[in-house]
C-alpha cells in the first residue's frame, strides 16, 4: 500500500464553510461532541508540550482549524437516531484550550462513511503529522493492526499475515514488528488511563515484551501500577507460552534462507527473547 498524502487526503475530506453560512458554523461548534475512543487515539502531550500550546494559543489564539466529522448519532455508534451530530476529530488539545479560555476557533468539517474509517484515517494522519516517540508510533501501529485483523474476522492465521505483511510494508518495518505492536497495544489497553499515558509519554518506564505479555493475559481489572504489570506479565504460564512460540520462530527463520530481511527479522526475534529471559531472571531474584 503506498504511503497516503495526509493533506491531500484531508483536503478531498473537507468542506470550506462560506461566510454567508456563519450562523451554520457557530451552532456546528455549539454542538462538537468528544467522542473518548476517538480521543484516545491521539498520543498524549508531556508536560513541558501542554504548557507550551497552552501559552502560544492564549497568547496568539487558535490558527489552525479544528477538523469536525460532520455524521448522525447511528453511524457514530452514540446511539440508533439519525440525528445530525459533529463529532471532534482533530485538534482536542487545542479544544480543550479553547473550552477553559472561552477562545474563538475555526472549524473544517470532514465525511466518512463509519468510524472504523474515521479510526483509521486518524491513526494514519497522526502518524504522519507528528514527531512521534517509538512507544507512541508502535501503539498507533499496533491499534491500526488490532482493528484491521477485528474487521478481517480476528484469528483467521492467513488473513492476519496479510494484514501485518501490508502494514508492515506501508510503515517501512517487518510484518512481525506490526503484530508485536499489536500485542504493544492490546497491553496498553488492560493499564488505567494513567499508566498507558504515563507510557506513552515516557514518564513511566516498563519493559515493552511485559506490556506486550499483559495483552495475552486476562486481569480482573485496569492494571494501575508498574509493579501488577510486571507481576502478570511473569505469571509462568504466559511466559512458557511466549517462549514456546518465539524458539519456533526462531528455529524457523534459521532453517529457511537467510537473506538479509530474514537475518533481521531473526535478530528481532532473539532480541525479544532474551528480553524475556532477562525479565523472567530478574522476577525470579
Amino acid at each position: 500500500m503506498a504511503k497516503k498524502d495526509f493533506m491531500n487526503l484531508m483536503k478531498e475530506k473537507t468542506t470550506d464553510l462560506k461566510p454567508s453560512l456563519l450562523s451554520s458554523e457557530e451552532h456546528i461548534k455549539s454542538q462538537i461532541t468528544v467522542l473518548p475512543e476517538l480521543k484516545d487515539l491521539i498520543p498524549p502531550l508531556t508536560a513541558d508540550e501542554s504548557h507550551q500550546l497552552e501559552q502560544n494559543i492564549t497568547k496568539h489564539g487558535i490558527k489552525d482549524p479544528l477538523t469536525i466529522w460532520e455524521t448522525t448519532a447511528a453511524t457514530a455508534g452514540i446511539s440508533e437516531q439519525p440525528t445530525p451530530v459533529f463529532i471532534l476529530i482533530d485538534g482536542h488539545n487545542r479544544y480543550a484550550i479553547a473550552q477553559r479560555y472561552h477562545l474563538d476557533f475555526r472549524i473544517n468539517l470532514v465525511h466518512f462513511t463509519s468510524l472504523a474509517e474515521v479510526k483509521d484515517y486518524m491513526i494514519d494522519y497522526q502518524l504522519g503529522r507528528r514527531n512521534l516517540s517509538p512507544e507512541q508510533a508502535s501503539y498507533l501501529r499496533g491499534l491500526r493492526y488490532l482493528q484491521q485483523k477485528n474487521a478481517r474476522g480476528g484469528n483467521q492465521f492467513a488473513e492476519n499475515e496479510n494484514v501485518s505483511a501490508a502494514l508492515g510494508k506501508e510503515y517501512g518495518v517487518s510484518s512481525r514488528t506490526i503484530k508485536r505492536d499489536g500485542d504493544f497495544a492490546a497491553g496498553l489497553e488492560k493499564l488505567t488511563p494513567d499508566l498507558k499515558n504515563a507510557v506513552l509519554t515516557g514518564k513511566q518506564k516498563l519493559p515493552k515484551a511485559s506490556i506486550n505479555a499483559v495483552a495475552k493475559a486476562a486481569p480482573t481489572h485496569l492494571l494501575s501500577t508498574p509493579e501488577e504489570v510486571m507481576e502478570v506479565a511473569a505469571r509462568p504460564s504466559l511466559q512458557h507460552d511466549e517462549r514456546q512460540q518465539l524458539q519456533q520462530t526462531i528455529r524457523t527463520l534459521a532453517a529457511g534462507p537467510l537473506t538479509k530481511e530474514t537475518c533481521q527479522q531473526l535478530l528481532d526475534q532473539l532480541h525479544y527473547y532474551q528480553q524475556l529471559l532477562n525479565q523472567s531472571h530478574s522476577v525470579s531474584l
